[in-house]
């Protein structure tokens, strides 16, 4: 019974005096089959969709510098064109070809693109580009079973093998680790900002990194479950997922994250500011640079502006950032950690002398953006 995309063609032969002769008859695609073929074309026009998006649409004025507000973003508009990759499978989801095209785009492709967007848009905010070498040899065996997989698909006998099932568990397998490691880079790039460079997670995308990975890793145990299921159904209720998860992403991703400009930041040195500047500075040239930080920080209350910056310290004191950086980690413990507990014992204090104050005023008194970053900062400000 041959098919026509996804229509069944039945031949009946009929015997006659005169001969044989045939009737072809068109059997409409089963609803499964439909169904299938629908939810691809949504995933495929919703990847189409965000890419334009991403690719044109900057809110203003963040257009003016979108490689610090917006970067990663040709990773990003790269990433869901490749949706076009599952053409085939939306056209023909009978077909055993355009199933394991489905099937392989979700296990090693997708965990791919996944490792690319959190070093593309983490690594940039970093300035770390040294992802990029490792990541094009890691992403050669894939795009080349994903462009097998395609040939496969599309050109009736093709001479491309198949891989196998093995060797598909075996690179998706791979694939997540690989993406498990970016994931823990990343988190560990927030953890490393939120405690030591600003004195409020809000001025570093802390929170948007951490619910991306809570994203990305419902995504993978749904990239596993679209491979392993033989179900087509399951597949559709995947697509369908991945599309509105993306739909979330790009809605979340359209204003900046990021608050101060690249170009107003002095890059650090790469070896520890620590430990350079305490064996570097005389102990006099630390004393009067400490004293300049606590006139700043503490006497002139610095610590209650919500989004104090190392940076805004070293302008106000007038010294260079990497010292100060270094200062306040050897002398204070950090930025953070040193800011903080100013804030706490300031709201300590207010409450005491305002006992009808709120929580909420008391925060908002002391440095701190809302009542619940004073409770996130309190549990982990010694």
């Amino acid at each position: 019974m041959p098919k026509v995309g996804t229509l069944r063609v039945n031949t009946v032969t009929y015997a006659s005096k005169n001969g044989n002769f045939a009737i072809f008859v068109i059997v409409m695609p089963s609803t499964t089959s439909y169904l299938c073929g629908l939810a691809t074309v949504v995933f495929i026009t919703t990847g189409l969709v965000i890419a334009a998006v991403r690719w044109f649409h900057l809110c203003r004025p963040f257009d003016r510098n979108p490689q610090y507000y917006y970067p990663g973003r040709p990773f990003v508009v790269g990433v869901y064109l490749c949706a076009l990759a599952l053409l085939p499978y939306a056209l023909q989801p009978d077909s055993p070809d355009a199933w394991h095209l489905a099937q392989m785009y979700f296990l090693p492709v997708t965990l791919y693109h996944f490792t690319i967007l959190l070093f593309a848009y983490f690594g940039s905010v970093m300035q770390w580009r040294k992802w990029r070498i490792p990541m094009m040899i890691i992403g050669f065996p894939v795009v080349v079973a994903l462009a097998g997989a395609v040939l496969l698909a599309i050109i009736p006998g093709n001479q491309v093998g198949r891989v196998s099932d093995v060797n598909l568990y075996l690179l998706g397998t791979v694939m997540t680790g690989i993406c498990i490691t970016a994931i823990w880079v990343v988190l560990s790039w927030a953890g490393r900002f939120d405690k030591d460079e600003f004195s409020n997670p809000a001025d570093y995308p802390v929170t948007f990194a951490r619910r991306w990975v809570a994203m990305i890793v419902v995504n993978i145990a749904l990239c596993w479950a679209g491979a392993l299921a033989e179900s087509r159904v399951l597949m559709a209720i995947i697509m369908l997922l991945f599309a509105t998860s993306s739909v979330v992403f790009i809605i979340t991703a359209l204003h900046p994250h990021r608050n101060r400009p690249m170009e107003e930041e002095e890059k650090l040195p790469e070896e520890d500011t620590t430990a350079v500047y305490n064996r570097s500075l005389p102990r006099k040239r630390r004393e009067e640079i400490l004293a300049a930080i606590r006139t700043v920080v503490e006497e002139q209350e610095a610590f209650l502006d919500p989004h104090l910056t190392l940076q805004d310290v070293a302008e106000r004191s007038g010294y260079n950032r990497s010292y100060i950086s270094g200062l306040i980690k050897a002398e204070m413990g950090g930025f953070f950690a040193y800011v903080n507990r100013l804030r706490l014992a300031h709201m300590d204090a207010y409450l005491k002398e305002n006992p009808a104050a709120t929580v909420q005023e008391a925060a908002e008194e002391s440095g701190f953006t809302s009542r619940r970053a004073y409770y996130a900062i309190r549990s982990k400000t010694v």
